[in-house]
Parts: C-alpha cells; sequence; structure tokens
C-alpha cells in the first residue's frame, strides 16, 4: 500500500474522501467482521486445575495415599493429599496467569474512533471501523486500525509499544517506492499513538490481519516448553516409581509368603516403606525453595511471575537482550559538542544538569565548567564561571549563549525536578533528544526559565521527515529583534547555511570550512552519536512564515553529538555473564553502529574476539541451517539490529533448536511472541507493555541487566540447593531400605516398626530438607559454565554417591540395632518377639540413632566437595533451626510416655544416648574423608 498513489488506494477500496455510506460500511461490516483481535476458545478452568494431578510424581502420590488408606494409615494418607493438592493449587495459580497475553492486547486497542462516513465526521465504536473507512487522526489518539495517510499536517505517531524504539516516527502521505520496511513512513498502525499534529487515513486492514493481530496470532500459537525442573522431577517421579513399586512388591512378597506373616500386618508394613521410599515432601519442597528465590529476586528488582522460572533462568546458556533501557539508561544524552572554533566533552548522564564540561579552543585554550560532584552547589559554580567568560567578553561566551537560544527555544521539551528524600530528580517530558538539549544548556549555566521568558516563540515550523529539520521564529523581549532558529539533521541544516559564527565573528561559509563541518559530523557519527545542526539568523517580523523563504541564508553555530549512555552496573554485569559461561546476544530495533558502539562500552564486543551486526534483512537472506553454523562459533559476539517481531522470534527458536536455554527480554508487543516462546521471557516493568508482562515469565522492575544476571546467580543456587535437597531425601530413604532388608536377610523382626518408619520420613526428615533447599550459594558458584541442559540429575556420579551413603546408614543402624540386642544378653538363639522389651528398646535405639545420622547427613549434603567446616557449621541458620527442632521431636518421640504408648518407643539411658552421638558421627568423619580426596582429584585436573 505504501508505493500506490491515493487515487489508486481509493479505487482499490472503493471509498473516497467523503468516506463510505453507512450502508457500505454495513455490508463491510458483515463481510469482514469486527475490528478486534480474536482469543482461541479457553479451556475450562477446572480442566486446567484437575491437569495439575496428571504429573507422574503426584500420581505416584496419589496412589501412595490410596494405598495408604486401604492399610489404616489415615494419617499418613491426609498429609500426602494435603501435599497434593497445595502443589496443585500453587501451580494452577501461577499457569492462570499466562493465559492472559491476548487480553492485554485487546485493552491496548482503541475503544472509539473517528471517522467520516456520509461526508460528516462521527465517532464510532472502534469495533465498527471497516476497510474502505477514513478515519482522523488526532494529537493523543490511539490509531483503531492499520490505515494508508492521505493527509498529514505534521503527523507524529509513537510506535514504541509496536517496533520497541521510543523515538517519534514522522508521517506523511507521499507515495514511497523502491524502500525498505523499516522505512516506511506513510502507514500508520492499530493500537499506536498520534502524539503530534494530526492528519487523515485510509483503513486498509483490521482485527487480525493487522500488525497488532498478526503478532497477537503468534502469541497464541507459540508453544510453551517446559521448564529443565519440570523435566527433571518427571525423570525423578519415573526413577522412584519403578523402584518403589520393586520394593513393596518384594517386602509383600517375603512377609507373607516366605516369612508366613498375617497379610494385613505385612501390606501395612510394605505401604509404609513404600510411602517412605518415595519422597512426598519434593514438590513441596521444589514450591517452597522457589517460592524463597522469589521472594528474594523481588528485593532485587525483579519480579517472577511463574516460580519454576527462577529455576529455568538459572540454568540460561543464551541471552537475547534489548539495547534501549536495558542496557542503556533510555535517556538520551550530549556528549560532544563543537560551537564556533571550540570543541568540547560533556560529562554527565540522563538529565540531571551535571558533568564536566571540557572545552578546548582551536588556539589549545582550554576552559572547564563544572566539576564531577552532585551536589547543587555545582550550579551556582557553572553561573560563575558562565559570568567570568561573559565579563572577559571572550567568544566562548558568545557561542556558548547562542547555542543555549537555539537549544531551548526551538524545542518542545519540558525538564521536571522533584525532590525525593533531600535529593533532586530530573525528568523528561516530550522528545528525549529535545530534554537532551535542554539538560545540555543547564550544564552550560544558563537558566531555562531566564531564557524562555526573555524571548517569545513567535511561530514554529515543525521538523518533517523532508527537510529534516525544525525552526522557530523567535522575538527577544529586550531588544525586540526577531530571529530564526534551526535545529536538525546536519547535512539539511548545512544546506541552508551561507555563513558561519567562527571566531567570535560572522563570516562567509566557503566549501573548505564546510567540508571540515561535514568530516566532523561524520566522525561524531562514527562513534554512534546522533548528531544534530544548529543555525540562526536575524529576520523581520512577517505575518506569516514558511520554511521555503525563511530557513535560508543561515549562520552555522555548532553541531552536538548524543547517545543514550549505558547503565552504570551493565558492564559489570556483562562480565559476570562472561564468567558464567553465558552467550548475551543484542537484538534490537535501532541501528547496528549505535548497537555495536553500545556493546564496545559494556565490554560485550571486544577486539579479542571475532563480533559480527547483522540486519533484519541481511537476517532474513539468512537460512536456518546458516543461522546455526553462526550460532555453534561460540567466538563470534553478534548484534542483531534493525530486526523484525519474526526475526526475534526465529532468533530463538534457533537456538533453542541447538539445545540452548534461551533468555530473551521485551518490552513492546512486537516482543510478545519471542517472551513466550523463549524457555524465560523477561519483560520491562518501567517501559514495558501490558502484553509483554503477560507474556514473560519474569519482570524487572528496574528494566536492568544486571538484574538479570542477579537472577541466573538465584536459579543456579536454586537448582544446587534441589539437587542437595534430592541427595539427603535419597540417600536417608535408603538407608531406610538398607536397614529394612538387612533385618530380612538376617532373618530379624523390621528394626522399625511402619509407624516409626512414618515417624522418621515425616516427622524429622522434612525441616532439613526445606533447610537445604534454601541454603545459602556457594563461592564461585557464577565461575563455572552452565550445565547441560540434557544433564540429568539422576546421572552415575549422583546416584553412586547416595547410594553408598545409603548403604552406610543402613550399616550403621542394623549395627547398632544388633549392638542394642545383643546388650540387653538377647542371643542368636532366642525367638526375637516384635512386642518384646527387649525387641522395643532396641528398635527406639535404631529410630534414635537413624534420625540423629540423618542430621549429620543433611550438613554432608549441603555440598559435593567442600568440607562442612570450610561451609561454616552456621552459615544456614534454617538448617540449624531444622535440626534442633528434629532432633527435639526425636527426643519427645521416645522420653515422652504419651508418644510411647502411640509410637512403641521407650526410654533410653545416658550411655545409650552417648553410643548413639558417636556413632552417627562416623557418617560425617567417612564424608570429609571422601572429600579430601576429591578436591585433590579437582586441583590436579
Amino acid at each position: 500500500m505504501h508505493s500506490k498513489n491515493i487515487q489508486d488506494i481509493f479505487k482499490e477500496f472503493k471509498t473516497g474522501e467523503n468516506g463510505l455510506t453507512e450502508e457500505e460500511a454495513v455490508l463491510r461490516a458483515n463481510k469482514y467482521g469486527a475490528n478486534e483481535l480474536s482469543v482461541k476458545n479457553r479451556t475450562p478452568m477446572w480442566i486446567h486445575f484437575l491437569h495439575e494431578f496428571t504429573d507422574l510424581m503426584v500420581i505416584i502420590l496419589i496412589v501412595a495415599s490410596v494405598i495408604a488408606i486401604l492399610a489404616g494409615e489415615m494419617k499418613d494418607a491426609i498429609v500426602i493429599l494435603v501435599i497434593v493438592f497445595l502443589n496443585a493449587i500453587i501451580g494452577f495459580v501461577q499457569k492462570f496467569k499466562a493465559e492472559k497475553a491476548i487480553e492485554a492486547l485487546k485493552k491496548m486497542v482503541a475503544p472509539t474512533a473517528r471517522v467520516i462516513r456520509n461526508g460528516k465526521e462521527i465517532q464510532i465504536p472502534a469495533q465498527q471501523v471497516v476497510p474502505g473507512d477514513i478515519i482522523i487522526l488526532m494529537e493523543g489518539d490511539r490509531i483503531p486500525a492499520d490505515a494508508r495517510v492521505i493527509q498529514d499536517n505534521e503527523l507524529e505517531t509513537q510506535e514504541a509499544a509496536l517496533t520497541g524504539e521510543s523515538m517519534p516516527v514522522i508521517k506523511h502521505s507521499e507515495m514511497q517506492e523502491n524502500i525498505a520496511v523499516g522505512d516506511i513512513s506513510n502507514l500508520v498502525y492499530m493500537g499506536t499513538d498520534v502524539v503530534h499534529g494530526g492528519g487523515k487515513a485510509v483503513v486498509i486492514n483490521i482485527g487480525m490481519n493487522t500488525q497488532f493481530g498478526k503478532i497477537a496470532n503468534l502469541t497464541s500459537t507459540t508453544k510453551k516448553d517446559k521448564s529443565p525442573l519440570q523435566k527433571e522431577l518427571s525423570r525423578i517421579g519415573i526413577f522412584v516409581g519403578k523402584i518403589t513399586l520393586i520394593i513393596s512388591g518384594l517386602l509383600l512378597a517375603i512377609g507373607y509368603y516366605i516369612q508366613g506373616q498375617a497379610f494385613v500386618d505385612t501390606f501395612l508394613f510394605a505401604t509404609s516403606v513404600a510411602v517412605a521410599a518415595v519422597p512426598e515432601g519434593l514438590p513441596a519442597t521444589v514450591t517452597i525453595a522457589l517460592a524463597m528465590g522469589v521472594q528474594r529476586l523481588a528485593k532485587r528488582n525483579s519480579i517472577v511471575r511463574q516460580l519454576s522460572s527462577v529455576e529455568t533462568l538459572g540454568s540460561t546458556t543464551h541471552i537475547c537482550t534489548d539495547k534501549t533501557g536495558t542496557l542503556t539508561k533510555n535517556e538520551m544524552t550530549v556528549k560532544e559538542m563543537i560551537v564556533d572554533q571550540y570543541t568540547a566533552k560533556i560529562g554527565g548522564a540522563g538529565y540531571k544538569p551535571y558533568g564536566t564540561l571540557l572545552i578546548k579552543s582551536n588556539k589549545e585554550q582550554t576552559y572547564t565548567i563544572g566539576d564531577l560532584d552532585s551536589r547543587d552547589e555545582d550550579i551556582e559554580r557553572r553561573i560563575e564561571t558562565l559570568n567570568e567568560f561573559k565579563n572577559d567578553n571572550t567568544p566562548l561566551y558568545n557561542a556558548l549563549e547562542v547555542m543555549a537560544n537555539i537549544s531551548v527555544l526551538c524545542n518542545n521539551a519540558k525538564i521536571n525536578q522533584e525532590t525525593v528524600d533531600q535529593e533532586n530528580i530530573y525528568s523528561i517530558l516530550g522528545d528525549p533528544t529535545e530534554g537532551a538539549l535542554l539538560t545540555m544548556t543547564m550544564k552550560f549555566g544558563f537558566d531555562l526559565d531566564e531564557i524562555n521568558h526573555s524571548h517569545e516563540k513567535v511561530y514554529e515550523l515543525a521538523f518533517d521527515s523532508v527537510r529534516k529539520r525544525m525552526s522557530v521564529i523567535s522575538k527577544s523581549k529586550e531588544t525586540g529583534d526577531y530571529h530564526i532558529l534551526t535545529k536538525g539533521a546536519p547535512d539539511s541544516v548545512l544546506e541552508m547555511c551561507s555563513h558561519i559564527l567562527l571566531n567570535g565573528r560572522v563570516i562567509i561559509l566557503d566549501e573548505d570550512t564546510r567540508k571540515k563541518i561535514i568530516e566532523k559530523n561524520e566522525a561524531m557519527a562514527q562513534k554512534a552519536l546522533r548528531v544534530i545542526g544548529f543555525a540562526y539568523r536575524e529576520i523581520e517580523k512577517k505575518k506569516k512564515y514558511n520554511a521555503e523563504n525563511d530557513e535560508v541564508k543561515l549562520i552555522f553555530v555548532g553541531l552536538t553529538g548524543m547517545i543514550d549512555p549505558p547503565r552504570p552496573d551493565v558492564k559489570k554485569a556483562v562480565s559476570l555473564a562472561k564468567k558464567a559461561g553465558i552467550k548475551v546476544y543484542i537484538i534490537t530495533g535501532d541501528q547496528g553502529t549505535t548497537a555495536e558502539a553500545i556493546a564496545r562500552k559494556i565490554g560485550l564486543v571486544t577486539n579479542e574476539n571475532k563480533h559480527l551486526v547483522i540486519t533484519g534483512k541481511k537476517l532474513q537472506e539468512t537460512s536456518d541451517k546458516d543461522l546455526q553454523e553462526l550460532f555453534r562459533v561460540p567466538e563470534t559476539d553478534i548484534i542483531f539490529a534493525r530486526v523484525a517481531p519474526e526475526d526475534k522470534l526465529r532468533i530463538v527458536t534457533t537456538l533453542k533448536k541447538l539445545g540452548h536455554v534461551v533468555a530473551v527480554t521485551g518490552d513492546g508487543v512486537n516482543d510478545a511472541p519471542a517472551l513466550k516462546r523463549a524457555d524465560i521471557g523477561i519483560a520491562m516493568g518501567i517501559t514495558g507493555t501490558d502484553v509483554s508482562k503477560e507474556a514473560a515469565n519474569m519482570v524487572l522492575a528496574d528494566d536492568s541487566f544486571a538484574t538479570i544476571i542477579t537472577a541466573v546467580k538465584e536459579g543456579r543456587t536454586i537448582y544446587e540447593n534441589l539437587k542437595k535437597f534430592i541427595f539427603y531425601i535419597f540417600s536417608c530413604n535408603i538407608g531406610e531400605l538398607i536397614t529394612v532388608f538387612a533385618a530380612i536377610l538376617l532373618q530379624l523382626p523390621a528394626p522399625l516398626t511402619a509407624v516409626l518408619i512414618l515417624s522418621v520420613d515425616i516427622g524429622t526428615d522434612v525441616l532439613p530438607a526445606l533447610a537445604l533447599g534454601i541454603d545459602p550459594p556457594e563461592k564461585g558458584i557464577m565461575n563455572n559454565p552452565p550445565r547441560d541442559p540434557k544433564a540429568k540429575i539422576m546421572d552415575r556420579n549422583f546416584v553412586g554417591r547416595f547410594l553408598y551413603i545409603g548403604i552406610f546408614i543402613g550399616a550403621i543402624v542394623v549395627g547398632a540395632y544388633l549392638w542394642s540386642l545383643y546388650n540387653q544378653g538377647w542371643t542368636w538363639a532366642e525367638c526375637l518377639v516384635p512386642d518384646s522389651l527387649i525387641y522395643v528398646k532396641s528398635s527406639t535405639f535404631a529410630f534414635a540413632i537413624l534420625v540423629l545420622i540423618q542430621m549429620f547427613n543433611a550438613y554432608n549434603s549441603r555440598s559435593e566437595h567442600q568440607s562442612v567446616f570450610k561451609l561454616g557449621l552456621f552459615s544456614n541458620l534454617y538448617l540449624v533451626g531444622a535440626i534442633i527442632i528434629s532432633l527435639g521431636t526425636m527426643y519427645i518421640f521416645v522420653e515422652v510416655p504419651f508418644f510411647q504408648d502411640w509410637l512403641g518407643t521407650t526410654a533410653l539411658t545416658w550411655l545409650e544416648w552417648l553410643v548413639i552421638i558417636f556413632a552417627s558421627t562416623s557418617i560425617l568423619l567417612v564424608e570429609e574423608i571422601r572429600k579430601i580426596f576429591v578436591r585433590h582429584r579437582m586441583r590436579s585436573y
């Protein structure tokens, strides 16, 4: 549509300047449907809730609870079912939020529209707009549909939500041929805003056929994969299920067929062992560990919408990040200036009027305005310095004054200042470029209000894409003189200049000087600075002004170069990412040169590695195979510039096909598909749209890349803590199973009754396991590369370690059980009756030593290779508290008469308690010796 003239557009859509008739509008509404974004049919909420019970681990727990009910163990069944339902409710609530992305898109659509029908302007609901309607565009309107501009009056739209770029876009009605898609300027789009001027346009697409609609369709059809954590839990569920079925069957067969025990007793015991074997606390502990991580992240400006996303981010191998607002402050700042005979380097960042001006003349004279601190007195010193220049009658003052007048008067932005906690906060209302010029003027030492009050803005020649400049006619209230003040693209401004302000005098602009200005402009541009040219001249008072007659024979003043500075914490964060083996790609809609300059400043691109800048057009010409090959070279740093939503989604999809765990940042509607496709989507809390936030797994409250790296560390910590918990639970459960089977082989009654097994499993195991889930991170956790997404928790080394610990625990408990029996005078020749005092005493002894040895094992579980003494016995106070409570519970079970009757225990002597303590410490000694050998082997590598 952009390449057709207006009459052809009218002919194609059978419309005209008077718009459609009401009758024709009704016919088209029936043909094309409502102008709205459709939402696919939703699955009922109760189906989503029931889906939470289809997880294999949850199924195992439900089956175990049913078996427990059949065996008469109602308390155990109730505990298991409560955990299952609690876990299901949490998962249901979190997943319910993830389906709101399309609804958020709908909220951004304009609810009403002004159209011309039957030659009259009327206001109708936006849903009733049809192709061929003539819509009226006015400043502040939200555009109701995609349309071709047919009349423009200094029309500008804000398309940040669609393109990701914050700069206003100039729109015009001229036909455009042989032009890149990203440069089309005669089309306006649904959901974007008119920020300046007005015009008319003919509707060409509505609803799901608009750019918004296409993005909505991408979002709704993009598949959301399971997180690595969910996949790991599924594998663990399968592993535990197999083991549990085998053990339960063996115990039932041995007890009933071989030992001749009653079926009910045998079934009860087999069920109890099965329940103990299944780590029913695993889902709850995972949820709690993730929830604690979410709380810690919230305090660090990261809001997680899905609990498992924290762990997913911890395993991230690639981060695809936006530039503007994430790596940068999203605040334009003037860094360099050329005026008269002077060049200046300007310090500071953002809109604060602080920062040193280092000015150098072509005669090597140097001047300084301001200093590096940010106290209020700094402004006073700037004013004093400026007055010194004025009193000395130096050309510098005159040059700065002219530059300041143009910057302030040829400007529609405002600087807002407010005091928060005794600190001055500065913000911009309006165009970021114009805000940067106001800040620059304040850094000179000039007062913005004084300049505005001493001049009257008579007329404005607004910026347009043809002239590429803006001018105002200003009247001095002091002298009554009129001046035209102009700023814009350097080549455009320079073309209108016949003179130049140089050495304090206005002289003719010769060709040599013109060439030097062009060279300086190119030098700034190569630094990715946005260059603005300035000019002025005195003008006569007129009734009407126009660019053609008045923007001529101007006096060239100078150039400014500005950039959106990097966030101060990003460089360190990028360095941490590199140490952690995480690849970072910049994906931006901005120019490649700008993105490359920012990448160098933050250390993402260095001279040590090869780097590529790939534009959206080049990316579209690259095959999927070639793109995969490009990603397989880790030494290459890649910047993607001028990309479309489909490009971003393609990049993410390609990386995932290569087996990477991908995190993607985004703030606009255009980012929603990639955010949903990524393993973890990260939305911006400040600049992000509702769409991006709803599509994302995590929202950054401060929009900073550094917060992502903080979340990566938290995610890695959580995953390692889950491994600690799993190791602890399985090693302890194996110890219990070894104890039971050893007794069977020795033809002895089980050292632990069914009730005691469940008491250990539920009463004393849970708290230490939870405490391990929130263990502090080990040092150097960010110095390791990301774990292989395909790696399993249950690998050979991990299983081998908890098996040997479990066997050791079982051996100690059985040995202690036999010691207690012999200590009471029992011999192998005697028949041991389960209800006898000897058995109760020995069973209680075995129960106590099992609980205590598991408490020591909790400390062993904190690290695979670090000594518990190096980690610090009190570095995890939650674990200390959990052990104290567990040991206190165990002591109550043993020594309090009420629990003795209920659990079948009896009191122990002080000598027996000493034996229990010394025997239990053996597991700590064994693991410390093993860790010494492991550390020695690691150092040898």
